[in-house]
């Protein structure tokens, strides 16, 4: 019986979506910092990819590219983790596996549409009574008056369509006016898109994970931004050096600890209550991410916004990691029950 059953696990074959983008392709196109954060899938292939065949399973590794998605064809498989968080192919390619009538891992186009626009995304935040700071959104279009700040200063601005950080510096914040017109034009002329602007809220970064099963959901323990050392963020946020410059001070001085240091109880549970209200509210499926601020003086907490298709990293410095590992499992652990929320 034992045989039968390892036979049968062994034939159930999973694919490893995941995209690159050619350097023809970035020069042209992208930015410096979309090119980055663009190609940083590897390791978490190759990791996913053994441990899938040390479970048994057979693994199909499919690379896609912008406007190429011909490797799709090759697809033959039980089930599809999807690791496509491009900005340029992630919402297409939940497109095409929301046909194809094969299990896949994590959320939705639909949803994925929504935490890809940061207006929408806040939006769902206010009709479901979620805590975010108070914002306003600047279109291209508009002429810059006081009248687009969202209430007092300090004020952060970051563009409206981005990911990974992507506009967000230590720069971004603003204590006058001045400052603020000044990040809005220099905002707009790089990235040539709508802005969000919103309240700063002084305090804590937090991160939350939401996972998903078959008989429960809920949020792991919080996990909070900390620095070793001198070098650290003005502001205390997560900024895209902090994420992606590996090369910098900061990079280095910037981890993740789970749970929090200082965090009563009762405003704990209660964050975790509230993140899986807007897991569900906003749509998402199997597992996904959201970045927080917290104020200790207000004891109270701020949805900033959600990532519906969060990016895995075995470091145990990375917000999602730590946060799993504060749970009592492992990266592993956490992997397979996206897959068996499939099977089953």
């Amino acid at each position: 019986m034992k045989r039968k059953q390892e036979k049968r696990k062994k034939r159930f074959t999973i694919a490893l979506l995941y995209h690159y983008v050619p350097k023809d392709i970035t020069d042209k196109y992208f930015s410096k910092e979309h090119a980055l954060v663009d190609n940083q899938t590897d390791e978490i292939v190759w990791y996913m990819k053994r441990l899938f065949t040390r479970r048994g399973y057979k693994v199909q590794v499919i690379k896609v590219e912008p406007d190429n998605l011909s490797e799709l064809k090759n697809l033959k498989a039980n089930f599809v983790f999807n690791l496509v968080d491009s900005k340029k192919m992630e919402m297409e390619i939940a497109r095409v596996l929301g046909r194809l009538n094969i299990p896949y891992s994590g959320s939705s186009f639909a949803a994925i549409q929504t935490t890809n626009n940061k207006l929408r995304t806040k939006r769902v935040f206010e009709k479901n009574l979620l805590p975010t700071p108070k914002f306003q959104i600047i279109r291209l279009s508009d002429r810059l008056s006081r009248a687009l700040v969202p209430g007092k200063f300090p004020v952060i601005v970051k563009p409206a369509f981005e990911h990974c950080s992507i506009g967000i510096t230590d720069n971004s914040v603003a204590l006058n006016y001045n400052q603020f017109k000044d990040i809005v034009r220099k905002l707009r002329k790089k990235h040539n898109q709508a802005l969000l602007t919103e309240e700063f809220i002084s305090g804590k970064e937090l991160q939350v994970t939401v996972l998903e099963t078959p008989s429960k959901t809920f949020a792991l323990p919080i996990a909070e931004i900390v620095f070793k050392g001198k070098v650290k963020s003005k502001w205390n946020i997560y900024g895209f050096d902090e994420k992606w410059s590996k090369h910098l001070p900061i990079y280095k001085s910037c981890h993740f600890i789970s749970p929090p240091k200082e965090l009563r109880g009762d405003i704990d549970t209660n964050i975790k209550q509230d993140s899986i209200r807007a897991f569900y509210a906003l749509g998402l499926r199997d597992y996904a991410r959201f970045d927080l601020r917290y104020s200790p003086d207000r004891r109270q907490w701020y949805f900033l916004e959600a990532n519906a298709n969060a990016g895995f990293d075995p470091d145990p410095g990375d917000a999602m990691t730590a946060s799993i590992q504060a749970h009592g499992m492992t990266l592993d652990d956490f992997v397979l029950q996206i897959v068996r929320n499939s099977i089953h």
